[in-house]
């Protein structure tokens, strides 16, 4: 065994199987490499508008300890020690982190590292957007990026189309001083917001100009620019005064937010861009008391040219008016309180004035990084076809049927359905509920509603992408400021799940991410991805007279502490013994010194019927009014009187500071139903619409209902009566289409999106699938039950029913199959919310599909708005026949 020509044949071997290992290994690194190169490269090529590493997040508040940067609450500017420091201590300025070592290897990581570059962009961008001078423009020819990479996102991701406009600051003399394009920096999102609303198509970058150091400066923006009978458009962040075209110049008028310029054969629409405000009468009042402002140029001409377009005027000071009280500044009175503060894409500023004294702490934002993991997957449609490919990008049906914003545009779109998808929790195929020859009804329903109030949008957008620069007879309709969702859901077979889901204002391919992330912060309520159906952003979601019968049903609930209720809500006590225990006089009820009173003033006794004339049980004492009665009649009074009756002792105390429960029954039984908003917390409940199958689909998250009686701080009598009527409640399409589907299926449902698996165990939704009255026999709340179903039958069949009129159009045969209520909720400036909530039987094959309608903005009633819309829809529906 020790023969030398044996120990040299065992060394060898030896070595061929190292070496083959070795070999074997490096393929399978390489492999591995290459692999995470390719996956690397394909997540850089997704737009994500929300991403940063955590290193710079670490670096970040490290250097903040440290002293190597600090906010200067003076400006607020944010400051660091300069790079020069390094080979120079002398250079090192005194901060109030003194205290502790300066860490000149921090410094380094700032000056030197990729990630400290970024965060110093970062910096230079906060400064620079108190400040503030920028423009961009659509002039871009085709679906591709500058650098010829063609587009086949639905949106413009930054950085494909760098904005090809220059600045400089104009002298006295003819000398003129340049200023540079700060890399990355874009108008704080949150402030311009309302130039998002104006839904452009193909924008570049914003160019953001800096440094600047004066409000008076006198800057020019240049740009050369291919004009012709294509219509190119201009924003400009700019306190613009003239506009040049060669040799020819034209002045702005100042007070006048919308004029005509004709300049060198150029026809420009000037446009003034502001923010909506109740205390501002028009954008030149905006601009004259320094808020942010600018201005959009629609520009076209009669021949094919090229022209050097000049846009002078004085940069923008771009302070939030809720910030200019507490930062201060020249000429403003300060004043004591919090402001926060979110002025580039990271970074955060939460400022606290006390008395004399300004305290800003500064924040990374949104420094966790969504990894995607596992590429995508297929989605399909409830009819087998395909939402989304084997890779994850959403098929060209989903812009067709208009659910961008439920399904999202890819997987760079992070909390979307499509950015999750790859995570699932199952192995088996996704499929939504939705069922696209449902979707196709509403979503034309709800495009034919809003094409009426809007000048150009008589007809549905056509699917898919749009092309650049269209023609005016040819361009999409304009979103205008309303809001419409119409949308279906099983209420019988497949409880909860969405059958079809239509919103306005639409999705438009072709956005920028820049607009798409300024609608999200600054304009939620306008975005195109806020999911309108599912999210309660403001009081435009206030469902009005739909509620009442949420607040009947707590009515039968309370009926087992309170017996008295019992002949109330069944209509047996008289009308005049009912006034008297609201304690209404005159027919008319005043609560904390406000008078509530019917629709159009009626008094509590006026327009009672026979149930001979409503379809309410009879409870033989003639003209009557219970629950069923008021449903019909929509009686503010009695539903005001019956909250007030069971949960007036639970409010209107010592007013108190701290968020606590009420403990209403009225948010007890609504809680029930569907998931109400807990005061003072910050992690809200509400509805997973994936039942944890997708986790990372935030926004399939439907919000909660929010009453505002339930939190003591607003908790006062008036908040109760009113909240008995919708107004003063939040609540979303989808909740209310579940709580009236909860009604017709006799038991609680809850929304989904996704069709059950069999290999994963859901997220349990409370109350689901318990009865409606919770701690009630069933047979005991029958009667109850099947009172407020009469009611709702009469709302759209009685003669005098708030729905009949518009849905007497309808067969017979159809409208005895619905059972709805109409909501009217006032807003803001004489603008309603119109709403029309309930079900129908025996349709499209299912035994009960629950409906809901939301239109806002409008002067109409829900009966003419919603209930018009809806009756339209409903005879669609019903002509698909018995198959599914």
């Amino acid at each position: 065994m020790n023969h030398p020509l044996l120990r040299g044949l065992r060394s060898s071997l030896l070595a061929l199987v190292v070496g083959g290992a070795t070999i074997i290994g490096f393929f399978w690194l390489s492999a591995a490499l290459i692999g995470e190169l390719a996956a690397s490269r394909l997540w850089i090529k997704q737009p994500d508008f929300t991403e940063t590493s955590r290193s710079n997040e670490d670096l970040f508040a490290q250097a903040l300890e440290s002293g190597v940067i600090w906010l200067d609450p003076a400006g607020p500017v944010i400051r660091s020690q300069p790079c020069e420091a390094l080979y120079d201590a002398s250079l090192v300025v005194k901060t109030a982190q003194d205290t502790k070592p300066f860490s000149r290897t921090l410094l380094d990581r700032m000056c030197n590292l990729p990630a400290g570059q970024q965060i110093r962009s970062e910096m230079l961008a906060w400064n620079n957007s108190f400040l503030i001078a920028a423009a961009r423009d659509d002039r871009a020819l085709d679906r591709r990026c500058a650098d010829g990479t063609p587009l086949d996102l639905p949106v413009v991701p930054a950085g494909c189309r760098p904005s090809s406009w220059t600045a400089r600051v104009a002298q006295t003399t003819d000398l003129a001083a340049p200023l540079n394009t700060m890399p990355g920096a874009v108008p704080p999102p949150r402030d311009f917001a309302d130039f998002a609303t104006r839904r452009g198509n193909q924008l570049s970058d914003w160019a953001v100009f800096g440094p600047l150091r004066q409000r008076d400066d006198r800057l020019a923006l240049t740009t050369r620019l291919p004009v012709g009978t294509r219509k190119i458009t201009v924003d400009v962040v700019l306190d613009a005064a003239r506009i040049v075209a060669g040799s020819e110049r034209v002045a702005l008028d100042p007070r006048r937010d919308e004029q005509t310029i004709r300049i060198a054969g150029l026809s420009i629409a000037a446009e003034r861009i502001c923010s909506d405000s109740d205390e501002i009468a028009s954008c030149a009042e905006a601009a004259s008391q320094g808020l942010p402002h600018g201005w959009r140029f629609a520009i076209s001409g009669q021949r094919r040219r090229e022209v050097e377009l000049v846009v002078e005027g004085s940069p923008v000071q771009a302070v939030p008016p809720s910030a200019r009280d507490i930062l201060g500044g020249s000429g403003v009175e300060t004043s004591d309180g919090k402001v926060r503060l979110w002025r580039s894409s990271h970074i955060e500023a939460n400022c606290e004035r006390a008395k004399a004294k300004l305290d800003c702490e500064l924040s990374w934002r949104g420094a966790v990084t969504q990894r995607r993991g596992g590429g995508g997957r297929p989605l399909s449609f409830a009819d087998g076809s395909p939402a989304l490919d084997p890779s994850g990008v959403p098929t060209p049906l989903v812009d067709e049927l208009g659910l961008t914003a439920m399904i999202g545009y890819g997987s760079g779109d992070v909390g979307s359905l499509a950015s999750a998808v790859g995570r699932a929790r199952t192995r088996e195929d996704l499929v939504l509920t939705i069922e696209p020859r449902l979707q196709r009804l509403v979503q034309e329903a709800v495009y034919a509603q809003m094409g009426e109030r809007v000048a150009r949008g008589k007809r549905p957008r056509r699917p898919g992408p749009l092309p650049v620069n269209l023609a005016p007879e040819q361009e999409p309709p304009d979103q205008g400021d309303g809001r419409a969702v119409v949308l279906l859901m099983d209420a019988a077979d497949e409880p909860g799940s969405i059958l079809g889901l239509a919103s306005w204002p639409d999705f438009v391919p072709g956005m920028h991410s820049w607009d798409i992330q300024a609608l999200s912060t600054g304009r939620d309520s306008d975005s195109p991805l806020a999911g309108h159906g599912w999210r309660a952003g403001d009081v435009h979601t206030m469902p009005g007279s739909t509620f009442k019968l949420v607040t009947g049903l707590a009515g039968v609930m309370a009926t087992k502490e309170q017996p008295r209720l019992v002949d109330i809500i069944t209509g047996r006590l008289p009308p005049a013994n009912q006034a008297q225990i609201f304690g209404m006089g005159g027919g008319g009820l005043s609560v904390d010194g406000v008078a509530i009173a019917n629709y159009g003033g009626a008094g509590f006794n006026v327009g009672i019927l026979a149930p001979s004339a409503t379809g309410c049980p009879d409870m033989g004492r003639g003209a009557q009014i219970g629950f069923c009665e008021a449903l019909i009649k929509s009686s503010n009074l009695w539903f005001a009187g019956l909250a007030l009756t069971m949960d007036g002792s639970k409010v209107g105390g010592r007013p108190t500071t701290q968020a606590a429960r009420t403990g209403t029954l009225l948010a007890s039984l609504t809680e029930h139903l569907y998931p109400i908003s807990q005061p003072g917390q910050l992690a809200q409940p509400g509805v997973d619409m994936t039942r944890g199958i997708v986790p990372g689909a935030q926004r399939l998250m439907a919000e909660p209902i929010d009453l505002a009686v339930e939190d003591k701080r607003n908790a006062r009598r008036i908040d109760l009566a009113t909240n008995s009527y919708g107004q003063g409640v939040r609540a979303t399409p989808v909740a209310m289409a579940a709580i009236y589907g909860s009604l017709g299926a006799r038991k609680v449902i809850r929304p989904r999106l996704l069709k059950p698996v069999s290999d994963v165990k859901e997220t349990p939704e409370p109350h689901e699938g318990q009865p409606v009255i919770p701690g009630m026999d069933p047979k005991l709340a029958e009667p109850f039950l099947d009172g407020a179903q009469r009611g709702l039958f009469g709302v759209v069949n009685s003669p005098s029913g708030t729905a009949a009129g518009v849905m007497a159009s309808l067969p017979p045969e159809i409208r005895r199959r619905i059972f709805g209520k109409t909501g009217t909720a006032d807003t803001v400036e004489g603008m309603n919310s119109a709403w029309f909530a309930g079900w129908m039987n025996d349709v499209a094959g299912r035994r009960r599909v629950a409906f809901a309608c939301l239109v806002s903005h409008t002067r109409e009633t829900g009966g003419r708005a919603c209930g018009r819309l809806m009756a339209g829809v409903l005879a669609k529906v019903a002509a698909l026949g018995d198959k599914k």
